[in-house]
């Protein structure tokens, strides 16, 4: 289980990947065998069919066992909220020489202070170009369906003997659901 925190508008790609293969696979579905690795391969496949600009990813990454300049991972795009001991921090310094807590912040690291305030306990939420591999990312879930239909779609298009009527079908339904999911994302404001 993804161990990322989760709102109503997210879904790990762990879950994404389990809901796939109880859904879509095993006997009597529409496709009746299938690893987990095959599914996992292309679900981040599919992950990098949306273009950076339409589908972020969430992270988040807790300060508490970080040194104080941290250097970002390379997917980070923009911090989507800061917590400090639990409370929303608005004040970004660009200058962390005052006495209260400081962070600053650049495309490549972050760096904070706790100053006289001793040792807080910090969080930071950003987000990807979800160009990952990793499970726990938090998908929007009006990517959700988008990425079942283009799993689907992958899969069955790998396997020898499927009926070219379903697999065109099924593209159909895949350039739909993606390009309904982007026109819908480009308009969703992930930091509120």
């Amino acid at each position: 289980m993804a161990d990322t925190i989760l709102t109503n508008a997210f879904i790990s790609l762990n879950d994404i990947i389990n809901n796939f293969i109880i859904s879509y696979t095993g006997p009597g579905k529409l496709i009746p065998d299938s690893k987990r690795t095959e599914v996992v391969f292309h679900a981040r496949r599919c992950l990098q069919e949306f273009a950076y600009e339409t589908l972020k990813s969430q992270f988040i990454v807790d300060a508490a066992s970080l040194p104080a300049t941290y250097a970002l991972p390379a997917d980070f795009v923009s911090v989507v909220s800061i917590l400090v001991d639990e409370t929303p921090y608005t004040q970004v310094e660009s200058n962390p020489d005052s006495s209260e807590f400081a962070i600053n912040y650049t495309t490549k690291v972050i760096s904070f202070d706790a100053g006289d305030v001793g040792e807080p306990n910090f969080e930071f939420k950003y987000l990807s170009n979800a160009l990952t591999t990793d499970e726990n990312a938090a998908i929007p879930k009006l990517a959700e369906e988008a990425l079942y239909a283009c799993m689907v779609y992958a899969i069955l298009a790998n396997r020898e003997k499927t009926n070219p009527n379903l697999l065109q079908r099924l593209l159909i339904e895949k350039i739909d659901k993606l390009e309904r999911s982007k026109s819908r994302l480009i308009f969703t404001n992930f930091s509120e």
